[in-house]
């Protein structure tokens, strides 16, 4: 329950953390198999061992600290709703079992029904067994009370503890994992999110064949406008149970002039502005399905096709290849996060096109390392047809009748690294200036912007966009105010940010983040909280991947720096939901109107 239908795992966590720093001892990682998926019972006890502290007095703190944070509001987990609502709607029996007391368990019930979620034949908590989890007991009564054998059941879990218990219990497993990674075996199956779980799915737990899903349930497509033939394609988006399976597609709902072929291809031409709906299935050769909802946003005639554009940067950590299904988590990044354009360094040779085929959008590869993805058409390819890891690539991209924006997707020099020389060696200004020369950033920058000086004169005409991977912090973040933050540095004028600024090109997440000090934005790293040489010193976390812009079409809406789901640190880094080891950054930009040139 907690942690795989509600998100209080985090919030146990968080009660446990607050009792045990009151009793001089933090938590660390290494606690979480005496936390994560444990009854009150089980942490008192151990905390009371390794504190010294009274048990009675432990478990009343913990008690009262955990019940404060439930009653004060919990949250579904993402898809848990729709799941339970699906196997209510089939008619399939559940149970849920807790290491949670009564009490609490009952106040997330309260919230389930609330969401229209209810619906459980039964409910076994920490109660209501002698032994609760890891021990099997609470699953044996949850099948005793179902009326069924255990191996005709399937337990959704999302701690170590958890799935223990429903695996002595002799349950099929489907992990979730919340805090704890959780790695795949036998008879457990691990999914990154219950958004992949249906009924379907569930049941083919069961038989051990896995009926076809998508990698996503709902995305945008590309924008449509009144009067106008639209296409767009989600083929690419299904899996199934083997390289071999062939899906047929077809519309379930939406409105009339969408139509879905059966190689999933959506198409039509729209008669009404706003946003329409699509549910497409596709099903596998023995009838089996799978569902997405297709959003499709459509502009009225006469009116802009893109007036907001999404503009993303991300370092795919050498194709991601350090994380399992990694491309799959990376479709469900570049959906989730709605993007127009994308620049992406570290793509390894193949990521770029596998990703662009199953969106069905366009790209651009220059080398193993740096592409431009869009789901507007490319109309020109820029820049050194074959640069090495480090380097730029760029790509003009239309995005309407008389609409080009030209982005670039660049990749500097990692070493030397300069928050390391400020904040671990102490370097002052000066040298730390020195040392990104000696790197070959600043020269890299150079060039890059001197390739890009034709585009920049023209910039008003067609935006320019630089973004990238740029190994360097900004001179706009190390400021005298931060420098607390900075190793004591501050402020310095990094060059390669500096250079770009006197190019005419501004940094799009300090024009909606002024204020570093309140609004880092690090994007390195979100898996490295402890430097890796193993000292225990903090990994510097700062800025170091950046949209800037240029051109007088674009205003700054929103930017922000961008992960999701599940993280854990390195180097257990396989079963994470964000697959690189840094966060991206996504920007939005109203589009306005060009003006009309001067005679």
């Amino acid at each position: 329950m907690d942690g795989t239908l509600v998100d209080t795992e985090q919030v146990w966590w968080e009660a446990v953390d607050k009792v045990a720093v009151g009793l001089g001892r933090a938590l660390t990682g290494a606690d979480q198999p005496e936390v994560l998926g444990r009854p009150v019972e089980y942490t008192a006890g151990f905390l009371s061992r390794t504190t010294g502290a009274d048990f009675g007095a432990v478990a009343a703190a913990l008690h009262e600290e955990f019940a404060v944070r439930v009653r004060s509001g919990v949250v579904p987990r993402p898809g848990a709703v729709a799941l339970l609502r699906a196997l209510r709607d089939e008619g399939v029996p559940t149970a849920l079992v807790t290491a949670s007391p009564r009490q609490v368990a009952d106040t997330v019930l309260a919230a389930l029904d609330a969401a229209g979620a209810g619906g459980f034949a039964t409910t076994v908590t920490a109660d209501d067994t002698t032994d609760t989890k890891p021990a099997p007991d609470p699953y044996l009564a949850a099948c005793r009370a179902l009326g069924v054998e255990p191996g005709a059941c399937v337990a959704v879990e999302d701690t170590p503890t958890g799935v223990a218990s429903a695996e002595a219990a002799g349950c099929h497993v489907l992990a979730v994992p919340s805090l704890a990674p959780i790695p795949g075996a036998p008879g457990r199956t691990v999914l990154a999110s219950l958004e992949e779980a249906t009924p379907d799915r569930l049941r083919a737990l069961l038989t051990g064949t896995a009926g076809p899903r998508f990698v996503v349930r709902e995305l945008t497509t590309r924008r449509a406008r009144v009067g106008e033939e639209f296409e767009a394609t989600v083929r690419g988006l299904v899996r199934g149970s083997g390289p071999g399976d062939g899906f047929t597609f077809a519309k379930a709902d939406g409105p009339d002039w969408v139509r879905v072929s059966a190689d999933g291809r959506l198409s039509g031409t729209p008669a009404h502005p706003g946003t329409d709906r699509v549910t497409v299935t596709a099903a596998d050769p023995s009838g089996r399905t799978a569902r997405l909802t297709a959003r499709i946003p459509v502009a009225a005639a006469g009116e802009p096709l893109v007036p907001l554009l999404r503009v993303m940067s991300w370092n795919l950590w050498l194709g991601g290849a350090a994380v399992d299904d990694h491309r799959d988590k990376q479709l469900k990044a570049l959906i989730d996060a709605d993007a127009d354009v994308v620049g992406l360094q570290e793509t390894g040779p193949d990521a770029a096109r596998e990703l662009a085929d199953a969106l069905g959008w366009d790209h651009h590869h220059a080398g193993d390392h740096l592409a431009v993805l869009s789901r507007y058409p490319i109309t020109a390819r820029l820049g050194d047809p074959g640069p090495g890891f480090y380097g730029a690539v760029g790509a003009r991209v239309r995005l309407d009748h008389g609409t080009d924006v030209v982005l670039w997707s660049a990749h500097l020099d990692c070493a030397p690294y300069g928050p390391y020389d400020a904040c671990f060696d102490g370097l002052p200004e000066a040298e730390l200036i020195a040392r990104e020369e000696e790197s070959g950033r600043t020269g890299r920058m150079r060039g890059v912007l001197d390739a890009l000086a034709g585009g920049l004169a023209a910039a008003d005409r067609a935006p320019v966009l630089l973004v990238g991977d740029f190994n360097t912090p900004s001179h706009l973040d190390w400021t005298a105010d931060a420098a607390p933050a900075r190793g004591g540095r501050g402020p310095v004028a990094w060059p390669v940010t500096r250079a770009a600024e006197d190019a005419g090109l501004r940094d799009s997440y300090r024009v909606a983040h002024p204020d570093p000090v309140r609004e880092p934005g690090a994007t390195w790293s979100p898996i490295h909280r402890d430097h890796e040489d193993g000292s225990g010193r903090p990994e510097p976390q700062d800025r170091i991947d950046y949209v800037l812009f240029a051109g007088d079409r674009l205003e700054v809406h929103g930017s922000t720096a961008v992960t999701s789901g599940f993280i854990a640190p390195w180097p257990e880094v396989a079963g994470n939901d964000w697959p690189s080891d840094h966060a991206a950054v996504v920007t939005s930009f109203t589009v306005r109107k060009e003006s009309p040139r001067k005679p």
